[in-house]
């Protein structure tokens, strides 16, 4: 038995735990228990219990409660590492999420492009009305046929979104589905002018929004911020609701691309 290379990999399976549980601890909006914690990356209870307290005594988590954490304070108030790159721009999105959530009532999302160009839910905030339009936890969406992707893809060099929306798999979900690669790319130059997308009934019936892309000082997309729901909430307020998001992402980018001189955003690449 190789006894040093069984050792390396427990080591490797360790640290990739520890940096899991971060990575939730910083998305969580709540303090975490024990038991959702090992549910949610799917751990056994006693090595999320040995990880909590190491983290805890090494101060990354900080205990609230007899069964409830959540990440050390100084942590959360810092632009830090936590998270990677989808951290640092979900903390800089925070506030600006939880004000259109107030302000509005409905569902706010943060996304982030992959590495095929389909989208990441990085930040999420449920509205609490009746009929409201939910998402799974930490799902990644398809870019070429909702808001947050087609904000995203409207901003890339024009080849690279081509390329993209040509090969990928394109099926009708809906009547309104865009489906021809020339309509969909039409629709990323309209989205491109105006500077924010819109999804009417195209992937879900009876659920519309729009998203706005967070760009960096090259004016290359990082993110984007969508406000989602029911299509006659979205006519109702249409025009105020585009407003305060496109409000909300200059914010934003203003916390990430101005106000910290942060190198590894700066030179971060799309890709």
């Amino acid at each position: 038995m190789n006894t040093e290379g069984k050792m390396t990999n427990n080591g490797v399976k360790s640290a990739v735990r520890t940096l899991r549980i971060l990575e939730f601890f910083e998305s969580a909006t709540v303090p975490v228990s024990l038991g959702d914690l090992s549910s949610n990356l799917c751990l056994p209870k006693s090595s999320a219990h040995n990880l909590v307290y190491t983290l805890i005594e090494e101060g990354y988590l900080q205990k609230v409660s007899h069964n409830s954490f959540e990440l050390n304070s100084n942590i959360k108030r810092s632009v830090g590492w936590v998270g990677g790159m989808d951290g640092v721009i979900r903390r800089a999105a925070a506030k600006e999420m939880d004000r259109l959530l107030v302000l509005f009532e409905e569902s706010v999302v943060l996304g982030v492009p992959n590495d095929k160009y389909d989208v990441k839910i990085t930040g999420f905030r449920q509205s609490s009305q009746l009929m409201s339009y939910s998402l799974l936890k930490s799902p990644i969406i398809p870019g070429w046929c909702t808001s947050l992707g087609h904000a995203i893809l409207s901003f890339l060099p024009e080849d690279e979104s081509y390329k993209y929306i040509d090969n990928v798999s394109k099926v009708s979900l809906t009547p309104k589905t865009l489906t021809s690669t020339i309509a969909i790319m039409n629709r990323l130059r309209v989205c491109r002018h105006r500077g924010y997308s819109l999804s009417i009934d195209e992937r879900f019936e009876g659920a519309s929004g729009v998203a706005v892309p967070i760009l960096d000082e090259s004016g290359l997309p990082r993110a984007a911020l969508n406000m989602v729901m029911l299509t006659p909430r979205f006519f109702k307020r249409k025009d105020i609701i585009i407003q305060e998001v496109k409000k909300s992402v200059k914010t934003i980018e203003n916390v990430l691309f101005k106000k910290h001189d942060n190198n590894n955003i700066r030179q971060l690449s799309v890709r």
